[in-house]
């Protein structure tokens, strides 16, 4: 896979994570977040086992090491994002949890102890404004839990992309795929076995329609496709641009909203010029955020600068 290919690759699972809010929207208030998370992760790690078998026997100790620690910080990101996306809009969701890439940057500073450079900083200035214009810098409505909750699934997310971008290069990602998703099935099931303990309450399978479509496509295109392409990808872009791309997610959901709002037959955005505008700065400030475009800005400026001295320059020799 080249640098290109992995970039194609994160803005195709980019696209399937923005359209999921509509299918989270499905999953009825009175079905366990936990008997969710089971169900779709038992789903994924089916379809990923049945793929990848083969590479089963490579596995070793670090490997299993690795998968579990990934599966924690995925586990804490998806509790907090369906409790933080509960009464939300699918635009606001994707707008705050967009905002991820920035604790990136945190956190790998405090991993790595390096500086960002300086077209990451100007990067993240740039897509928060244009996360902000699409908000109309209004952050009233997530002055509540599902503020808080959105904030803490960033905060995971950012430490899972950082975590796996360090393991990718040199494990094999379909392991770590598979892994983390048996893992979160473990997880998941241990935590709804102990909530149906607590709350006296039985052990059954929801026969709500809506909720098995959403089961079946977070199952295949979240659980399953995204894991394993974002790992393969991450082995050729490094942490920081891939949740820059991540990003262009609201503007995807925003886009998307109309078109998948005809099929559901349900309330999609509107697409305004705010939205539109915010969507531009957005994509200009991840596209400034890639040194090999940076680099080709940069000498563009100063050959033009150069060139400028010299005319002016000369100009001076012929004046004398």
């Amino acid at each position: 896979m080249s640098r290109s290919e992995a970039v194609v690759s994160l803005v195709m699972i980019t696209f399937f994570a923005a359209i999921q809010y509509v299918f989270l929207e499905n999953v009825p208030a009175d079905v366990s977040q936990f008997e969710f998370l089971s169900i779709t992760n038992l789903i994924g790690f089916i379809l990923t086992f049945i793929l990848f078998f083969n590479e089963l026997f490579r596995l070793n100790k670090r490997q299993v090491v690795q998968s579990l620690m990934l599966s924690v910080f995925l586990f804490l990101f998806n509790v907090f994002l369906l409790k933080g996306t509960s009464g939300v809009s699918a635009t606001t969701s994707a707008s705050v949890l967009s905002a991820y890439f920035s604790f990136v940057i945190v956190i790998q500073f405090f991993m790595t102890k390096k500086a960002p450079n300086v077209n990451h900083i100007i990067g993240v200035v740039i897509v928060l404004l244009g996360l902000g214009i699409f908000m109309k810098f209004q952050f009233s409505d997530l002055l509540n839990m599902s503020g808080l909750f959105l904030l803490l699934a960033d905060i995971t997310f950012a430490a899972y992309i950082v975590v796996a971008g360090k393991f990718a290069t040199d494990t094999n990602p379909a392991i770590l795929a598979m892994g983390q998703l048996f893992f979160n099935f473990i997880i998941s099931t241990a935590f709804y076995f102990g909530e149906v303990s607590i709350k006296h309450t039985a052990v059954v399978l929801p026969k709500d329609p809506l909720f098995w479509g959403s089961v079946v496509f977070i199952s295949i295109f979240i659980r399953g496709f995204y894991g394993i392409v974002q790992i393969y990808a991450q082995r050729y872009i490094n942490a920081f641009y891939t949740s820059l791309i991540f990003s262009t997610e609201i503007v995807i959901t925003v886009f998307m909203s109309p078109v998948l709002a005809m099929v559901f037959d349900t309330k999609g955005e509107e697409i305004t010029a705010v939205k539109l505008a915010g969507s531009l700065v957005i994509v200009a400030g991840v596209l400034i955020s890639d040194e090999v475009i940076f680099d080709k800005i940069e000498s563009k400026y100063k050959a033009k600068r150069l060139k400028s001295g010299k005319e002016k320059s000369n100009g001076k020799q012929e004046s004398n």
